[in-house]
């Protein structure tokens, strides 16, 4: 997947995973309730583009790719973020490969079928004030991450949105407007129409799975604890087939500034 967001999150080959969740009509139509969870996404979304961060964690990435390389591969990198004067630096060090010890400093991604970058402004593309006027938005209902309660809502493409931008439904902290999980909608990707057009031509249907996690908290902003995408295609006979997957796992943080902007008025 090849996905860029407004956050510049980049994803290669992922989509949707199809989340049942029980709609709530009340929900639906309680639009104050909702411009209420816009205003306060708004506003963290505005605080984590805005902070001064620095903080490193253990960053382990697990793929499979069947086309190159059939067995899965596990990296473990020492994983550096610095974020200053809105200005962004991601580093990496190798460390292990498949539980060998590795010491590559300065090392690129080893991934062979994916590629990301700055998971952690994932929400910013979908919440942040500038790009909410592009989307459309609704509550489809409540769901639970872990021991957070969360409201689920729904973003798709605004008639104003004229460029690709990813989509896809939202998990937030209806008290401060943070995301918890987010889950990309298939047809938002950027390589989404190759992937169906090769599906096509081997009579599938293409069915991959993209989702974000944010399960570490500091100073009321939210951190990737996981970062997921598989692709996947169904057969004729309803078979799935996959083709591709990847998981990231981020723990261990460690933080040296999580520090944000206080407005005086």
């Amino acid at each position: 997947m090849a996905c860029i967001l407004g956050g510049k999150i980049l994803i290669l080959f992922a989509m949707l995973c199809a989340v049942p969740l029980q709609p709530n009509t009340q929900e639906q139509t309680d639009q104050p309730r909702l411009a209420m969870i816009l205003n306060k996404s708004a506003e963290y979304c505005r605080r984590l583009e805005k902070a001064a961060l620095d903080f490193i964690c253990l960053e382990e990435v697990t793929e499979l790719s069947v086309h190159f390389t059939p067995d899965t591969e596990v990296y473990l990198y020492d994983y550096q973020f610095i974020k200053k004067n809105k200005q962004t630096q991601e580093k990496r060090n190798l460390i292990a490969v498949n539980g060998r010890k590795a010491n590559i400093q300065d090392s690129s991604l080893q991934t062979v079928m994916f590629r990301y970058e700055n998971v952690l402004f994932g929400p910013v593309g979908l919440l942040s004030k500038s790009w909410q006027p592009y989307l459309d938005y609704r509550l489809i209902g409540e769901d639970a991450i872990g021991k957070e309660r969360a409201v689920v809502i729904e973003a798709t493409p605004g008639q104003e949105l004229v460029e690709p931008h990813c989509y896809g439904r939202i998990w937030v902290k209806e008290d401060d407007g943070s995301v918890l999980k987010i889950v990309w909608d298939q047809k938002s990707l950027r390589n989404y129409q190759m992937v169906e057009e090769f599906a096509k031509s081997h009579d599938a249907e293409p069915q991959i799975t993209a989702f974000s996690e944010y399960g570490r908290e500091k100073n009321g902003l939210r951190f990737p604890s996981r970062n997921y995408s598989e692709q996947a295609y169904i057969s004729s006979d309803k078979r799935k087939i996959v083709n591709a997957r990847i998981s990231v796992v981020y723990e261990k943080y460690k933080f040296f500034t999580v520090e944000t902007e206080v407005d005086i008025k």
